[in-house]
């Protein structure tokens, strides 16, 4: 049996039309789970990770979430800290278990790969970086691949996206050298 790291039950905003939602996150790479931002080794994180999800609206009204991987500090520049979304799954309806359903908005892009698309240079200024996985209900289906994976704030994206408050996060670390 699978174990949702911290499954919790929040109040969504009244626009969302929902009195409360239970939502539980699985993210795992291999036989790692990832949570509290525990250490994954670089190479085990080459491939995209295993994300479950359970996710119920309540009285069964359907409901959309995302699940969305960002290193929050990916580059330091001029002062300013702009985070990377190396992964996002959108449209992963409520009442899911098991392996997320979605549709894939942004491709996995693996921690060791993230210097490549950076368009600056010497982006990582620090060793160990931390990666979250953040879920966050949706208002209507995404479609549209995002202009950049380099943005302010994960938290105006997720606006942007017309995307509710996270509803929770896990994280890793992982060692870039």
């Amino acid at each position: 049996m699978k174990r949702y790291v911290e499954s919790c039950q929040v109040v969504l905003p009244e626009d969302y039309q929902c009195e409360g939602i239970i939502v539980g996150l699985l993210v795992q790479y291999g036989s790692t789970t990832v949570g509290n931002g525990n250490f994954v080794s670089l190479s085990s994180t080459d491939s995209a990770p295993t994300v479950d999800i359970e996710g119920f609206g309540k009285n069964g009204t359907t409901r959309l979430f995302s699940v969305v991987m960002a290193d929050q500090k990916a580059l330091v520049a001029s002062n300013k800290v702009y985070p990377y979304i190396n992964f996002w799954i959108a449209n992963i309806p409520a009442g899911s278990t098991g392996a997320v359903k979605g549709s894939i908005l942004e491709p996995y892009v693996s921690p060791s790969n993230t210097s490549k698309n950076i368009p600056y240079p010497n982006p990582f200024n620090a060793r160990n970086h931390t990666y979250d996985f953040v879920l966050v209900p949706q208002r209507n289906p995404l479609v549209k691949p995002m202009d950049s994976r380099l943005v302010n704030s994960l938290a105006d994206i997720i606006q942007q996206y017309h995307c509710g408050s996270p509803l929770q996060t896990v994280s890793f670390t992982t060692s870039l050298y």
